[in-house]
């Protein structure tokens, strides 16, 4: 709808944008400090190896992009400027009018020169992170189907297949591509879209993105199955299969609604659920990685019990009171009550668990 020469709605979108960067900021640094002490225990506190290298990168580089994607705002001076003296910041990222280029050059003599080159960070920035989070989550599946060769081949072709795919999407010049601070008159929000004749391109990106997710899907749904609760089988195996196939489940319809939303392609609303996808995968795939790591020392160190962070049960246990009646008898009365401690049952299957599967290979440990 608009109104007055105003588009109306392209205002209520752009700030749903900027609110849904926002709070995806927001929720990470939330989840930072939630899982901080599962952190300095699993981690920070082990030796160091390649998981451990990798989380670590994945955790604090996640926390760092997201948060400076959605926080940053660049803003201009209330004048406005003509297009020689000024530079357009083209991204969907950052909220921002038109930057005046005597102001970038006192901020720094090579600003200026350096914006456009800062912009194309962003893309491969995400790219990084989005591949980051994949091969934690294929560890995780190559952890479930036995530390297979052919599992680890696929794998491997898969991330080089999507860091081809995405760096084609990015790095080949496409003039038809749409990149505006002012995609509606007097809305002053660095968007991106789709060309306007009907063709695609950014689509391609989400394409490539949703074929690695819905075979990992796959993967876990078809471990998820071999587990079911009706067959016989390791009930942690059934626990992180369970736990792995929701996850997988999230991830996949965020990463379709991303996708249909670039289909559509209405400038103010294709970036609408792009922050979602990018704290969401990374979240998950931290705690993930946390949940093998509990898993494992559990298994060796009963006491770190507490910090189980997936699958949490809560069991039903007789706790034993004694007591005297009116005429001196003792008695013993039988309550229940709830807790979420691990029986010996559970940690002899931890053990046996990570024997046959070689999860310590996997978990770096």
């Amino acid at each position: 709808m608009a109104t007055g020469g105003l588009d109306l709605a392209g205002f209520s979108q752009a700030r749903a944008e900027r609110n849904a960067y926002l709070a995806c900021a927001a929720l990470i640094v939330y989840e930072y400090f939630l899982q901080l002490d599962a952190e300095v225990v699993f981690f920070w506190q082990q030796r160091w190896s390649l998981a451990k290298a990798l989380f670590l990168w994945s955790r604090y580089y996640g926390l760092a992009f997201n948060v400076f994607v959605g926080t940053l705002d660049l803003r201009g001076m209330n004048g406005r400027y003509s297009p020689p003296d000024s530079i357009y910041a083209a991204s969907a990222f950052y909220e921002s009018v038109r930057i005046d280029k005597d102001l970038l050059k006192r901020w720094h003599p090579s600003n200026f020169y350096r914006c456009n080159t800062f912009f194309h960070w962003q893309n491969t920035g995400a790219s990084l992170q989005v591949i980051t989070s994949h091969v934690i989550l294929e560890l995780r599946l190559y952890a479930m189907y036995q530390s297979s060769r052919y599992i680890l081949c696929l794998f491997v072709f898969l991330t080089f297949g999507e860091a081809l795919a995405m760096g084609l999407v990015f790095g080949i010049p496409n003039k038809n591509l749409v990149g505006t601070n002012e995609p509606f008159p007097e809305l002053f929000i660095c968007a991106d879209a789709d060309p306007l004749d009907g063709s695609h391109w950014v689509v391609y990106y989400w394409m490539s993105i949703l074929i690695i997710e819905s075979t990992l899907f796959s993967l876990a749904l078809w471990k998820a199955w071999q587990h079911r609760p009706s067959a016989q089988g390791s009930k942690l195996m059934q626990q992180l299969t369970r736990d792995s196939a929701m996850y997988f489940a999230v991830l996949f319809c965020i990463y379709l609604v991303n996708l249909i939303m670039w289909v559509r392609n209405r400038i103010t609303l294709d970036e609408l659920m792009t922050a979602f996808s990018f704290v969401i995968s990374s979240i998950f795939a931290n705690r993930l990685v946390i949940s093998v790591r509990s898993n494992h020392y559990r298994a060796i160190r009963p006491e770190l019990d507490t910090y189980m962070m997936s699958g949490i049960k809560f069991h039903t246990v007789q706790m034993k009171t004694k007591g005297t009646t009116t005429t001196g008898e003792f008695t013993t009365d039988y309550t229940t009550t709830g807790t979420d401690s691990s029986t010996d049952t559970e940690l002899m299957d931890l053990r046996t668990f990570h024997q046959n599967n070689k999860f310590n290979h996997v978990v770096g440990v």
